[in-house]
């Protein structure tokens, strides 16, 4: 079950970056074609700025789960490297412990957050008038992906070293 999970969080927090890819390159042709109409043509999208908001904010909410699988979140070591590898694991699995009832409470807070939208109705200011809860989504979505990775790495510290 440790390792169904563990593949489970890692082909998810892959699909996360998938998607975060995609919608890097969105963000890019959003903003050539917004230079573009611009320079050549003396006209604005009027949404760009707006857009590349939403896009930015949603990629990298699904690129947190798999920056956290791959080491890249910053990690401050100084105090486990001078323990044995049974209590770095414990501190690991103690700080991980810690890091998921954050992006828990976090994530419940996020859904909350789109669901209030949805139901109010609130729209952006701008010429676009998009529903927020659209753009709002891809924060409880990356907080469960950056979630199931950290669960996934406590459960790996557990196996790996039988604490």
């Amino acid at each position: 079950m440790r390792h169904f999970f563990i593949e489970t969080a890692r082909k998810l927090s892959l699909g996360g970056v998938f998607i975060a890819s995609t919608l890097l390159i969105m963000l890019v042709a959003l903003i050539l074609v917004e230079i573009t109409l611009r320079y050549f043509f003396n006209t604005s999208t009027m949404r760009a700025d707006e857009y590349s908001g939403y896009l930015y904010l949603a990629l990298v909410c699904f690129g947190f789960g798999h920056t956290f699988l791959r080491d890249g979140h910053i990690r401050i070591t100084f105090l486990t490297a001078k323990l044995s590898t049974k209590a770095s694991s414990w501190v690991d699995i103690f700080a991980g412990l810690s890091t998921v009832g954050l992006l828990l409470f976090i994530f419940y807070r996020t859904v909350l957050l789109a669901w209030d939208s949805y139901q109010t109705g609130v729209v952006s200011e701008g010429v676009s008038a998009t529903p927020l809860f659209i753009p709002q989504l891809a924060l409880p979505l990356g907080f469960a992906l950056f979630s199931m990775a950290v669960i996934a790495f406590i459960l790996q510290r557990m196996g790996h070293h039988d604490c």
